[in-house]
């Protein structure tokens, strides 16, 4: 005999929802999201402390520090001056880097076919910025608009974060307390994890110039703040489902 209807997974059956946990949801997100907007510009001037700290310690050169305007109501942010060989001073190079890339996906496309239409979106990116660089020469891009553009989209991020943290952790811990912890723990990973990723980003930019940087726009941006979100609803379901169902005997 057929049952009428499919039991749910043992991972969501005991989510702990009520008008109590919702509540609590929307005032930790509400406040959290509240505290990044009024707290916006000591959190830029610890983002680019971390991010010049990464840069000095690894060896790459920086020229100075300047003042880059993110959002009116947040205040400037200090962004480092990283200094680049423009593309078309050394053609040869970037060719060959361009060549080697797009080598390396083409092996990557044949070998993995679950990655294929990934490959051919950064694929698309990587021929845009080669054609920026070849018909465009008197383009001019430097160290501190790429930084403004990151830290407009992650300071976004860092605004929405909040309640997305809020519905996956409150809602779905057997208690509020950890919930709430793992909120502010992804937020403050948020913070810190970003500032990593832009040193990186400006590392691959002394070094290479302007042809990688939509790619890693991208890869290490938008889509790796996705990946961490992911990560951590993992880590946090799995302490849930310990807790309440406990350790499954091989």
């Amino acid at each position: 005999m057929r049952r009428e209807y499919i039991y749910p997974h043992r991972s969501v059956r005991s989510f702990p929802v009520s008008r109590v946990r919702l509540s609590a949801a929307l005032a930790v997100a509400a406040l959290l999201s509240a505290a990044v907007f009024y707290s916006g510009t000591g959190l830029l001037a610890l983002h680019g402390r971390i991010t010049l700290f990464i840069l000095q310690h690894t060896g790459i050169p920086v020229a100075g520090q300047g003042s880059l305007e993110v959002f009116p109501h947040l205040g400037p942010a200090t962004g480092a001056d990283v200094p680049f060989a423009q593309p078309r001073s050394r053609p040869w190079f970037t060719t060959l880097l361009f060549a080697a890339c797009l080598g390396a996906m083409v092996v990557i496309y044949r070998k993995v076919a679950l990655a294929r239409n990934f490959l051919i979106f950064l694929a698309i990116l990587l021929f845009a910025a080669a054609a920026v660089i070849v018909f465009n020469p008197s383009f001019y891009f430097d160290s501190a608009m790429y930084q403004q553009i990151w830290l407009r989209g992650e300071v976004l991020v860092w605004l929405i974060l909040p309640w997305v943290a809020a519905f996956l952790f409150i809602l779905t811990m057997p208690s509020l307390v950890p919930g709430v912890v793992w909120t502010l723990l992804m937020e403050g990973y948020a913070i810190v994890w970003s500032a990593v990723r832009l040193a990186f980003c400006l590392g691959v930019l002394h070094f290479t110039g302007l042809l990688f940087l939509p790619l890693l726009w991208f890869c290490l941006g938008l889509l790796f703040d996705v990946l961490y979100v992911i990560l951590f609803y993992a880590l946090a379901l799995n302490r849930s489902i310990v807790r309440v169902a406990g350790v499954r005997m091989p």
